[in-house]
């Protein structure tokens, strides 16, 4: 998944959780909880393998199912000292919702299901492509060019378009924290003035 997928499936599950389990919207710092923890895994293993070589794939540590249990405690710890366990649940389910998302989504693209991506130390999916973090990225993002320029409608676009749709949806009734956070301090500083 990119990044900004990541972070609509995250907003998507945990905004789900929120309205129907909490009875409530996000919170703004649910919601940059959410930004954060989606993007997580991705930020300490994609610089590990493609940067510094210290492992051979961009899936390891902060995908492996055996850490992640012990990364989200450690949010429970945090929010626990700060009085707001909701953080903690917000950081958990999306840290969770990447890992499930880099498990399904290369189903999507017809690259069959592959449990290793998840299984770090116990088993590594084969290592990336030779090339810097630069070339990666460069690769990756000429392919999903690619992609969208050949114009099908392919199963990984379909489910883009309902991802994209239903996270703006979702967005949008929660009161689009952040931004209305962001919104309401400009005004009220305006006002001050």
């Amino acid at each position: 998944m990119w990044p900004w997928e990541h972070l609509a499936f995250a907003y998507v599950c945990y905004s789900l959780v929120a309205n129907l389990g909490l009875r409530r919207s996000p919170s703004t710092r649910e919601a940059i909880a959410v930004a954060v923890a989606s993007q997580f895994p991705d930020l300490v293993d994609k610089p590990l393998a493609w940067s510094l070589g210290i492992v051979e794939a961009g899936y390891a540590v902060a995908h492996s199912a055996f850490v992640a249990p012990v990364v989200c405690l450690g949010a429970v710890a945090v929010a626990a000292r700060r009085g707001d366990r909701a953080l903690a649940g917000a950081f958990s389910i999306a840290y969770g919702s990447h890992l499930v998302g880099d498990l399904v989504y290369p189903i999507l693209r017809g690259q069959g299901f592959d449990l290793r991506i998840v299984l770090w130390p116990l088993a590594t999916p084969p290592a990336d492509e030779v090339g810097g973090f630069a070339d990666h990225v460069v690769g990756y993002l000429l392919r999903y060019v690619f992609t969208l320029l050949v114009g099908r409608l392919t199963p990984q676009i379909a489910f883009q378009l309902l991802l994209g749709g239903t996270v703006l949806v979702l967005w949008l009734s929660d009161g689009a924290p952040i931004v209305a956070d962001a919104w309401r301090a400009v005004r009220e500083r305006r006002q001050s003035r």
